[in-house]
């Protein structure tokens, strides 16, 4: 007896803040018709995946980042071990936000990318606490601390797989895969975290090709210009997701169901106090 398959599925990429783009792409997929009967998300594409599986509307996602800085209020310093980064403000952020606590719960059925850095293999989670599982496949190497979870400590999910279709390929019909990341000229800086960073944004690019082959629809969200820690474009990364999306839509022949929504956001007021500002951080 054959298994029935989700109509359709997203695939959302990691990529830090630039996954500010996936909310606007989310915003034009809706007026397209589109909806997702399953998601599947590495890194901040996980965390993209649990917000919209919880009810967050693409606007209420964006807003629940602004003015927020990734230095004070997404990850704190640490003593160097396992990385330089805590993400316990991630992880009480997390929690903070979402009404549910595990993804067994979720209302759509959620597939978070991870890699078990012990046994060298991607993980899927389906079940359990979210925002561990979330924080383990956003935990960059050398730059984040691995994420224990049942003794086994994980790191970013791009390190296997930076854009999930194959997680979600078999049990959908169709397959929407959401990419960030595009490999952009960048002057070498002689420091271990730009070192560590770039290397890993390397591995994360390359291996997306595999699983953009499985996708039905694939679309190059424009990201082009943005960092993964700059949380000051977010509300343009947005605009820039929803347009990219909306030009591969028409490309392919699909027809609007609603029209254009206008959508607008209130500026807050960004948080620097206390903190060494984004620019002088290595990675910039």
């Amino acid at each position: 007896m054959a298994i029935k398959k989700y109509p359709i599925g997203i695939a959302f990429s990691g990529g830090g803040a630039k996954a500010a783009a996936h909310c606007g792409a989310l915003q034009a997929l809706k007026e397209y018709g589109i909806q997702p009967d399953v998601v599947s998300g590495t890194s901040a594409g996980a965390l993209v995946a649990v917000l919209y599986a919880s009810g967050f509307t693409p606007k209420q996602m964006v807003e629940t980042f602004q003015g927020l800085n990734f230095f004070k209020d997404i990850v704190t310093p640490s003593v160097p071990k396992g990385g330089l980064f805590d993400s316990r403000p991630l992880t009480e952020l997390i929690i903070e936000k979402l009404p549910y606590s595990r993804l067994e719960e979720l209302p759509i059925p959620t597939f978070i990318v991870a890699s078990d850095i012990e046994h060298g293999v991607p993980k899927v989670f389906t079940k359990g606490e979210i925002a561990p599982r979330v924080v383990a496949s956003c935990s960059i190497p050398v730059i984040f601390q691995p994420k224990c979870i049942n003794g086994i400590h994980y790191i970013d999910g791009g390190a296997f797989q930076n854009l999930p279709v194959s997680a979600i390929r078999q049990k959908c019909e169709k397959v929407i895969a959401l990419n960030l990341n595009h490999l952009e000229e960048d002057k070498y800086k002689d420091n271990l975290v730009s070192v560590a960073y770039r290397s890993f944004m390397m591995m994360m690019v390359t291996n997306v090709a595999a699983d953009t082959a499985q996708a039905d629809l694939f679309i190059e969200l424009d990201t082009y210009g943005c960092t993964a820690y700059d949380m000051s474009k977010i509300e343009d990364l947005f605009y820039r997701g929803y347009e990219s999306t909306v030009e591969v839509l028409e490309k392919k022949g699909y027809q609007r169901v609603m029209p254009k929504e206008a959508i607008s956001f209130s500026k807050k007021k960004r948080k620097i106090d206390n903190i060494i500002k984004y620019e002088s951080w290595p990675f910039h």
